[in-house]
């Protein structure tokens, strides 16, 4: 995980100039090379919170708050879950992309298509888990259509009266059924069984040693959470003031 001390560091080796107002804070000038060719200075002021490294933009080319735009309360950047575990060089070209994408905002009014964006508050938890998912029923050699899952409530299951009962289907074929934290049916063929022989690679479910019927299961649970915590973020910025430097935004039209 980086932190300040490491980013001192990078800067005396990049021979990039900086001031350090007190143990905790560090600010400097970053240029950044744009799409055209051009290199762009930014302002930046580094903070170490905890043992988290924060960063933001303070020559008041940046809003101060805007999801849409990825920037949080204060002017702190948000630059993803997985930020945490790079290498300072590795975080400092994280940086250089997201200010590249600031100022494609600046001048389009939109986030670039090119630049994969994170859900907001509690939800990037969530599409971490998700993409998680994914990655390990790739890694299984899985090729999962994210579009094709789906899952489908039912009436309650005699074992489990109390509790919602679950059917999940991959495009029209039926995977498993089960509660939210449990699949029932482990006799059944598992995923990454295609001929129905049960000879290819694994077995039923409940005995595929890399659990990819239950791996797939989760992940439209937490897709389901991902909604609700990006309906609860937005609810919770209803009173904040739009920037309005974007042409679509939920805190400017209420959609």
């Amino acid at each position: 995980m980086p932190n300040l001390n490491d980013l001192e560091q990078y800067l005396n080796a990049d021979g990039i100039a900086f001031k350090k107002d007190n143990a905790s804070n560090l600010c400097f000038a970053l240029n950044v090379p744009m799409s055209n060719g051009k290199r762009k200075g930014f302002e930046l002021t580094a903070t170490q919170s905890d043992s988290e490294l924060l960063i933001k933009e303070s020559g008041g080319f940046l809003p101060n708050f805007c999801p849409n735009r990825h920037i949080n309360m204060g002017g702190y950047f948000c630059l993803g879950l997985k930020v945490d575990s790079l290498e300072i060089s590795d975080w400092i070209s994280v940086v250089k992309k997201y200010l590249r994408a600031q100022e494609y905002v600046n001048k389009h009014r939109k986030w670039p298509k090119s630049i994969n964006e994170w859900s907001h508050g509690e939800a990037a938890y969530y599409q971490n888990l998700v993409e998680e998912g994914l990655l390990k029923l790739h890694a299984n050699n899985l090729s999962i259509d994210f579009k094709e899952i789906k899952l489908i409530e039912v009436s309650p299951a005699k074992s489990y009266p109390c509790q919602s009962h679950y059917r999940l289907y991959y495009g029209s074929k039926l995977i498993a059924t089960g509660i939210e934290d449990k699949i029932l049916n482990k006799r059944a063929f598992c995923v990454c069984v295609k001929d129905g022989s049960g000879k290819r690679r694994h077995k039923t479910i409940g005995n595929c040693k890399h659990q990819c019927a239950n791996i797939l299961y989760q992940i439209p649970f937490n897709e389901k959470r991902r909604v609700l915590e990006e309906r609860k973020f937005w609810k919770a910025c209803e009173a904040v003031d739009c920037c309005m430097t974007m042409d679509d935004c939920k805190l400017n039209n209420n959609t």
